[in-house]
């Protein structure tokens, strides 16, 4: 019961959108000019001129106002979705049935951790961006709703979170208790909902912004390293899709995941000729070569479990049930793994 209701409590966090690549203006300022170029420029036709100005001006702005929007939707995504999982799954520790809750007979009372993430920040800037033209659906429709519901389902965790710290349980037989409870199902209810519909609409976009994105660095810097590092994103979730099930094709999976390995020697290769720009990525890349390493192992652990067949002992059933990401070979360390990963391939383009 309290898996399939906390199924996406270890979710996939999202790549910021653009963080490595090209910078179309430097590379326009730096083009040296040709020297068959004639002395005195012949002039253009001044409408022409004018209207093609106007509508690259208008593609490139339209293409930056989508850019901000993704960056704040992924951004809020991430540092909201999984904080609150993870404190749902808290609360799911202790108790016999989640969607019943306390029924005051309980041998431990861990109440639930509490919710710091800044969602007034965050629903300021999606109110921002989701009212800027050009629309971007079906994100701009999902992203209100998604920040709505979460304060909503916070707002209740938090004072789930005073009762049960100051032990209020032992002065009313749990009857508050009770009646937050009542809250949180239903805000958990409206919250799922929309975040299962947020998440489907940004990672659709975002997936087809990455792959764009990766031939335009192939294009302008060839396999470089920001070429390598955004691969190994792309590829790594291709490999957390197929290792979600228990059945998968073990023998194509794990050529997939020796792909990756490939990839990250060629980056590991690239990092000492990456361009001097003016992001100070250096620790920053070793960090995340060191992540992507261990999303490596993690991944080939999960394949290797599924392809032996190798049964949980006694001690990993009992972590399945409120900590499966301490536990070797299952999806949910593997996508432990992999959001460390994104932390610092995200940390690279600040």
């Amino acid at each position: 019961m309290k898996r399939d209701l906390l199924s996406t409590v270890i979710g996939c966090a999202l790549l910021l959108a653009g963080v490595v690549g090209c910078d179309d203006n430097k590379t326009a300022e730096s083009a040296p000019v040709s020297s068959t170029a004639s002395a005195t420029p012949v002039p253009a036709n001044p409408s022409t001129s004018s209207n093609v100005s106007k509508n690259e001006e208008k593609s490139t702005d339209s293409e930056s106002i989508v850019s901000e929007k993704m960056h704040v939707y992924i951004e809020c995504y991430n540092d909201i979705d999984e904080t609150i999982y993870r404190s749902i799954q808290s609360y799911s520790t202790w108790l016999a049935d989640l969607k019943k809750g306390p029924t005051g007979k309980e041998e431990y009372v861990y109440g639930i951790s509490k919710i710091t993430a800044n969602l007034d920040k965050c629903h300021a800037n999606i109110s921002e961006v989701a009212a800027l033209k050009p629309e971007l659906e079906p994100i701009d429709k999902a992203a209100l709703p998604y920040i709505n519901s979460s304060i909503d389902i916070v707002n209740v965790i938090n004072k789930m979170n005073k009762y049960y710290e100051q032990q209020d349980y032992k002065d009313d037989a749990f009857a508050k208790g009770k009646e937050l409870h009542t809250q949180f199902m239903q805000a958990f209810s409206a919250f799922k909902s929309t975040s299962d519909t947020y998440s489907e609409a940004i990672h659709e976009i975002n997936d087809r912004r990455q792959a764009q994105l990766l031939k335009k660095i192939e294009a302008q810097e060839g396999k470089s390293f920001d070429y390598y590092a955004l691969s190994i994103m792309l590829t790594s979730k291709k490999i957390n899709q197929a290792i979600q099930s228990d059945k998968l094709d073990t023998d194509a999976t794990m050529k997939q995941v020796q792909d990756l390995g490939e990839q990250i020697e060629q980056l590991k290769s690239k990092q000492g000729e990456a361009k001097n720009d003016s992001r100070d990525r250096k620790p920053q890349a070793s960090t995340f070569i060191d992540a992507a390493e261990k999303y490596l192992l993690d991944a080939k652990t999960r394949v290797r479990r599924i392809r032996d067949n190798t049964p949980l002992t006694t001690g990993e059933k009992m972590l399945m049930e409120n900590a499966p990401q301490m536990v070797d070979g299952t999806f949910e360390k593997v996508m432990d793994s992999y959001n460390q990963m994104v932390t610092w391939f995200n940390a690279m383009g600040r």
